[in-house]
């Protein structure tokens, strides 16, 4: 092999050496151009038949309440923007991709119009936000792969007072986005994903007396771009070349540019972890990871690249469990069938209805009940230096705020009195809404760039299965969702649908053994009306519950 070939395969993981990016004037010197790549792992998805699939077509239908919501605030609107800001890590954007993604935003409304609308939260903007969606996949042959649904829910947004409302709508979309596509890149995606790589073009100094050829170097980093049309069992013999060449220069030295020794030593340790971590060697990968630390280029004593490539080592094994919970996964669920109240369009302001209510004092109304979304779950999107007092506060600030006004024949005025004052609440049907607190509130500190969201709430809920130690409801306001309540506790119990759903089942479940290994076989992990039913049923023949 000539050797400029074997460089080229060599350096196409140069591509994969986030510090160019990070010091593109420092180690290397001059850098000309620098672009980014963005890789999957080396982690098999639960379902291969999709494996060799590089590309999709990204397909948006955005409702007008979006468009008009920006009108509202006079901002100029642009549906291409949110088309850029949707990806899927990993696989080429382009027309008649391999996969067709389409997002469909079927209703979205900024409520600011209502007397309960709160403008601010602790001196910071606040939004009461709508939205219903839906994501659908197809294959190449246009057969559906893939569905997720969020149904109809407003949440009030807090921002940084410097952050603008479109970029507000961009976040909201793009993580109502990524939350529905999650389990289907655990499900038919290698992973995990490994974002903001760069690769440069480099330049010795001027003063360097160095023999070695950077233009070589330069010449074999053209074929990067490429790497992520490999397909991925091609992978080793591309890397075998370079891994060899590279371990020859894990110890370079070069007494005419040590500077520019200490780049390639620095280089050599980084390329030969990362092609390890993508040919899913990370214990081969982390013998080279001493190397990346004593040869980086530190700024302040503070180390970028060691402590990134330390960290895509262990989330290759956090995914390695993401996937196993993958294969029980519902690719498809059934569509969610929605109350009458979330199909108006009032949808994301009240829930109304003929009844009756039952208030703490024995007081009944009968008349038109109207449940008030005035204070809906709390998102705080702001950064932890803006943030006033702690964000342990939200824990139960507004949970008495679900206002209900019962308008009476006869009465100008209606009656007044919220969720937590309500014992139940009976529609013109005969069914029965019992009232009860559900839902989380947030740590006193928040950890990563994940939003601290409270949904800590008064909910109605409607009887399923009643037990004597556990029973099943269905939440009717606000949320859409079945839980579960033990007769001893107060607060009603959900799950969280993905990360932490098992442990959560085992700790709540912990009085029936016998559940234990069907929790750990995945049995319970759809979230859908059937699998509550099913652990109700199951607890009940287990465990007893009468």
């Amino acid at each position: 092999m000539k050797k400029i070939t074997k460089i080229i395969l060599l350096v196409v993981l140069a591509g994969i050496n986030q510090t160019v990016s990070a010091q593109s004037t420092g180690w290397f010197g001059k850098a000309v151009v620098s672009n980014s790549l963005n890789l999957r792992g080396p982690v098999p998805p639960t379902n291969l038949e999709y494996g060799k699939y590089k590309s999709y077509e990204m397909i948006l239908d955005l409702a007008p309440g979006l468009e008009n919501s920006m009108n509202n605030r006079k901002i100029p609107y642009s549906a291409e923007k949110y088309y850029e800001a949707f990806a899927i890590s990993g696989l080429k954007k382009q027309k008649e991709g391999d996969f067709k993604v389409k997002y469909n935003l079927t209703r979205f409304e900024l409520v600011n119009d209502e007397d309960y609308v709160q403008n601010t939260y602790q001196k910071a903007p606040a939004y009461y936000i709508g939205l219903e969606s839906n994501l659908e996949i197809t294959d190449k042959t246009g057969k559906v792969i893939y569905k997720r649904y969020t149904t109809p829910k407003v949440c009030m947004y807090v921002i940084n007072p410097s952050e603008t409302y479109d970029n507000l709508t961009y976040k909201i979309l793009t993580d109502n986005f990524y939350s529905m596509i999650e389990e289907f890149e655990g499900f038919y995606l290698y992973g995990p994903k490994i974002t903001n790589m760069r690769y440069s073009d480099l330049e010795k100094k001027k003063k360097s007396k160095s023999t070695f050829n950077i233009e070589e170097y330069n010449q074999s980093l053209q074929v990067m771009p490429t790497l992520v049309d490999v397909d991925r069992e091609n992978w080793a013999d591309l890397f075998g070349e370079a891994q060899k060449f590279w371990k020859e220069l894990v110890n370079f030295q070069d007494k005419d540019d040590e500077d520019l020794a200490k780049q390639i030593r620095f280089s050599a340790n980084y390329n030969l972890a990362a092609t390890y971590i993508l040919l899913g060697n990370p214990e081969e990968a982390s013998k080279y990871l001493p190397g990346i630390k004593e040869n980086e280029k530190s700024f302040l004593g503070i180390r970028k690249d060691f402590p990134y490539m330390t960290s895509v080592v262990e989330d290759i094994e956090k995914y390695k469990k993401l996937t196993e919970k993958a294969f029980t996964i519902e690719a498809i669920p059934q569509e969610p069938v929605l109350p009458s109240y979330k199909k108006a369009a009032t949808a994301f302001r009240y829930a109304e209805f003929p009844g009756e209510v039952l208030d703490t004092d024995s007081k009944v109304w009968k008349g038109k009940v109207r449940v008030i979304s005035d204070y809906p779950e709390l998102v705080d999107l702001r950064t932890q230096e803006t943030v006033s007092g702690l964000r342990s506060m939200m824990d139960g600030i507004g949970s008495e705020k679900s206002s209900v006004y019962i308008y009476i024949d006869g009465q100008k005025k209606p009656e007044r009195t919220n969720l937590k004052k309500v014992v139940n609440i009976k529609d013109e049907e005969g069914r029965i809404y019992i009232v009860g607190k559900t839902g989380r509130g947030v740590p006193a500190i928040s950890f990563g760039d994940k939003p601290a969201t409270s949904s800590k709430r008064y909910s109605m809920f409607e009887e399923v299965k009643k037990g004597g130690k556990v029973s099943l409801y269905h939440e009717f306001f606000p949320q859409d969702a079945y839980t579960l309540k033990k007769s001893i506790e107060d607060e009603f119990f959900s799950p969280p649908i993905f990360l932490g759903r098992r442990k959560a089942l085992k700790e709540y479940f912990s009085d029936c053994p016998q559940m234990m290994e069907s929790i750990d076989k995945g049995a319970y992990d759809f979230e859908n009306k059937e699998t509550y039913i099913k652990m109700y049923d199951d607890y009940s023949k287990f465990c007893g519950n009468s």
